[in-house]
């Protein structure tokens, strides 16, 4: 397929009219099963039709003549629901705008002419990526069935620019209809379709696609496992960690790093192995990525690795371990390393600290944040005391009557609540 109609636009400024901000119609609040909620709006909705094939074509026309940079900027506005709301006055505009406006708010509208998303079944074809991937947006985005319809056919096109594209265009629209056509893609016979189509399940979150993106892992094409691992990690089902648990030692880079942040978007113990392992990786995106997801894994038996991980040479691991360490489930006891980062060099790794030690609420850790309190800086100082009001340990009772004097009103404030809630537990006692 081609562009129909890439004749230069007859005025440039359509490129930019989705970078001033995406307008969409204002959504009054669903009906609720609840009798007290009441909508005004019920059986009224203001008409705001979207862009025709007129609109459509010299939108086309004009990304197809722009910078492919401007261009993408343009499309990766496409549904964003940032801008003016409604019929509101238009108070951002900026002089001259105004003559634009309505222009941008039609094309930031679901399109439903039928002429139009011809147009844009035609553009699934384009030489040019951005437009491609323009067609792609606007046809997932219209909601019309007969659109999904047809980037359901287009995925048996023989152009295989055409499949790809129509996989983008379903995982935009999110039809759980189209399940069997992407699972049926993944078995593609070429890559950047399949790449696409794993990518479209992964946005339609359905938990049968476990199987068919699992089988995918062991994929030839690195961007192939990549991107099936990031699609089991959007749909978070446990049964996908045993598959991804080993590409955490995969040779490719962007492999490990999906692998460990869909480990971490899954949430299952049985991934903290492979988690832990993956704190040590030579490459220190895998790393940060590791700590962080053993945070959301929350699971105590990492405890040990991330207390060692505080010691990384990279200062972003260690912060992100740190805070990890009080995201763990029932942690008894902080170790050693996290009470000694009170007294880092890193201001930021010191706070962190004292906040994992007040989730954690170990007793052991008192005596060390009361002595840090002294001379610390402000925020410090506030960490400090929510972990002690955390700590039930009456330790710390001194620090908390010196902070509620703190010069420092949000010190004052925490500090005063803490010895309020402790003076009312001991007259329930």
């Amino acid at each position: 397929m081609t562009i129909a109609r890439r004749s230069p636009a007859s005025s440039a400024a359509l490129v930019l009219l989705l970078l001033v901000g995406a307008w969409a119609p204002a959504q009054a609040q669903g009906h609720e099963k609840d009798y007290d909620d009441v909508d005004p709006w019920v059986g009224v909705r203001p008409e705001n039709r979207g862009p025709d094939s007129a609109a459509v074509a010299g939108f086309v026309r004009a990304l197809a003549v722009s910078d492919p940079v401007v261009c993408q900027f343009a499309v990766t506005a496409i549904g964003n629901n940032w801008g003016h709301w409604d019929d509101d006055y238009p108070t951002g505009n900026m002089k001259d705008e105004e003559n634009q406006e309505a222009r941008r708010q039609t094309l930031s509208r679901p399109v439903s002419d039928p002429a139009a998303i011809a147009l844009l079944i035609e553009s699934l074809g384009s030489q040019h990526a951005c437009l491609r991937r323009a067609a792609a947006r606007m046809l997932g985005r219209s909601g019309e069935p007969e659109t999904v319809r047809q980037l359901r056919a287009a995925l048996r096109e023989g152009d295989g620019r055409v499949r790809e594209a129509a996989a983008l265009g379903l995982a935009s629209a999110q039809d759980f209809g189209a399940f069997h056509d992407l699972a049926r893609a993944l078995r593609d016979r070429e890559t950047p379709v399949v790449r696409m189509a794993a990518y479209a399940l992964g946005e339609l979150e359905d938990a049968r696609a476990v199987k068919p993106l699992g089988e995918l892992l062991g994929a030839d094409d690195p961007d192939t496992r990549a991107t099936a691992a990031a699609a089991l990690g959007e749909i978070e089902d446990i049964r996908a960690t045993e598959r991804l648990a080993p590409l955490v030692q995969d040779r490719e880079t962007r492999v490990r790093l999906a692998a460990v942040k869909a480990l971490g978007e899954i949430e299952d113990h049985r991934g903290t192995g492979a988690l832990t392992a993956a704190l040590r990786d030579k490459d220190l995106g895998v790393r940060r990525a590791a700590a962080e997801a053993l945070g959301e894994v929350e699971d105590p038996k990492a405890a040990g690795d991330l207390a060692k991980a505080m010691d990384d040479g990279d200062l972003v691991v260690r912060r992100l371990a740190a805070q990890s360490l009080g995201e763990l489930d029932n942690l008894k006891r902080a170790p050693a390393r996290l009470v000694a980062a009170l007294n880092d060099s890193d201001p930021e790794l010191r706070i962190i600290a004292a906040m994992s030690l007040g989730e954690i609420a170990d007793s052991a850790a008192v005596p060390a944040l009361s002595k840090a309190y002294a001379g610390a800086e402000p925020r410090f100082r506030y960490a400090i005391v929510k972990a002690l009001a955390e700590t039930d340990d009456r330790r710390g009772d001194a620090v908390l009557v010196l902070a509620a004097k703190d010069k420092d009103q949000a010190i004052r404030h925490t500090a005063a609540e803490a010895l309020k809630d402790r003076h009312d537990d001991d007259d329930d006692e």
